[in-house]
């Protein structure tokens, strides 16, 4: 009987240290690792962090989930400028335009959403300079109101 419990304890023990490998601190601003099991991923891939640009910016990114219409039942992205996070635009692709942003420094933040605008628990936030203006452009209406800053 004494053998057995030390074999239950050693097991206990393994299982609890591959659990507390989970917990590196990668992904710790909510961004999970899909491979193993930790979520759904985020990951704006440019424009980099503070990285200068100009207007209008071109926003990628990667996601581990499909995007696509909120329609097909696939996930989305809500893209929001200075931490506004009640005026957002409903993004069904990996690029999206970002138009009329004023020069100085801005966040730009993207945060995964199931197709009915829950949170899939994924999100990214990259800060950006915006130096001079480009052409601006009127994009198309969001659910949030879409981009009413300064």
């Amino acid at each position: 009987m004494a053998m057995r419990v030390k074999g239950l304890a050693a097991a206990g023990f393994a299982c609890a240290m591959l659990a507390l490998g989970g917990c590196s601190g990668a992904g710790a601003s909510g961004d999970g690792d899909a491979a193993g099991g930790g979520g759904p991923t985020l990951t704006i891939t440019s424009p980099a962090e503070g990285a200068t640009v100009t207007a209008p910016v071109t926003l990628t990114f990667t996601s581990s989930e499909d995007i696509g219409p909120e329609e097909s039942g696939k996930h989305h992205v809500h893209v929001t400028i200075d931490g506004r996070t009640d005026d957002y635009k409903v993004v069904t692709s990996t690029t999206h335009r970002i138009d009329g942003l004023t020069p100085g420094r801005h966040r730009i933040g993207v945060t995964l959403q199931h197709a009915d605008h829950s949170d899939a628990g994924a999100s990214a936030q990259v800060n950006v300079n915006v130096s001079g203006g480009g052409e601006t452009e009127t994009t198309a209406p969001s659910r949030g109101g879409g981009y009413d800053y300064p």
